[in-house]
């Protein structure tokens, strides 16, 4: 999957004495206060959480949009500095996929969503229960009101300056920064206007374009950009080349389908 767009879960249905969840997935977690909590967009919600949960790793490539909006409904929901939630979800193999999702606030007022799971990165399987203190896989993102950032995408983390347009757009609409959040359309228009661009960097810059466009809630062109890049891939099948960039074309493709989902939850 390509590294600068890979660029990411239960349906709850609430009710006045609590919720039914999926067959396949079990909240563990005991006294669970409705807070709604967690105001991050739903764009970092759905881009972040489905990618690094599901698709890094090869966790669980096979889950269902339904369970993924789902378990993000759940954290929205539940999770809180005061509220942790620990989730099971059934999946082939010898053992489920724990998540404990936590909010941590740390001295200095800063807070960071943490998803803790059972997924041994050493021994590449699913451990019995998760272990913090040895190699469990980890992702952690710093939370600012709406906006969320995974550590590695933060602005002190990159070195703007040395980054072609494509990556500044990208980084724009990733990093912490709001301000930044303005700069996105008009660094991807710069890159449209280069005659020189090939193939895959002009297939990189729509993709970058249409997360924008999903993030700016801009539906009807949302709708419009999905289909001018599946005729892009669609006549050219037998560029290889473009595999990986198909493969983060497929991923947004879903969150389109779990942001829908959730605005309909």
């Amino acid at each position: 999957m390509h590294k600068r767009i890979v660029v990411v879960v239960l349906l709850i249905l609430f009710t006045s004495i609590g919720f039914a969840q999926s067959d396949k997935i079990n909240i563990k977690s005991d006294n669970l206060i409705e807070s709604n909590y967690l105001q991050a967009d739903d764009f970092y919600l759905t881009h972040y959480l489905y990618i690094d949960l599901f698709l890094r790793e090869n966790l669980f490539i096979e889950v269902s949009s339904k369970d993924v909006s789902a378990i993000i409904t759940a954290i929205k929901k539940y999770v809180s500095v005061d509220n942790t939630l620990e989730i099971e979800i059934e999946k082939p193999g010898k053992r489920n996929y724990i998540l404990k999702m936590a909010i941590i606030k740390k001295d200095d007022g800063t807070e960071l969503l943490v998803a803790f799971t059972n997924w041994s990165v050493k021994k590449k399987i699913f451990e019995k229960e998760i272990k913090m203190e040895n190699d469990s896989y980890t992702r952690w993102y710093f939370v600012d009101g709406n906006k969320m950032t995974y550590r590695k995408d933060m602005s002190a983390e990159n070195d703007y300056s040395g980054m072609n347009n494509s990556d500044l757009a990208n980084a724009y609409l990733f990093d912490e920064l709001l301000e930044n959040d303005t700069k996105v359309k008009s660094t991807i228009d710069e890159v449209l206007k280069e005659n020189s661009l090939n193939l895959s960097d002009t297939i990189m810059a729509n993709l970058i374009l249409l997360k924008y466009q999903i993030f700016q809630k801009e539906n009807e062109q949302v709708a419009q950009q999905v289909v001018y890049l599946n005729d892009l891939f669609g006549s050219n099948l037998s560029e290889s080349n473009l595999k990986g960039l198909e493969v983060a074309f497929d991923a947004t493709k879903f969150q389109i389908d779990l942001m829908k989902r959730l605005n309909t939850n």
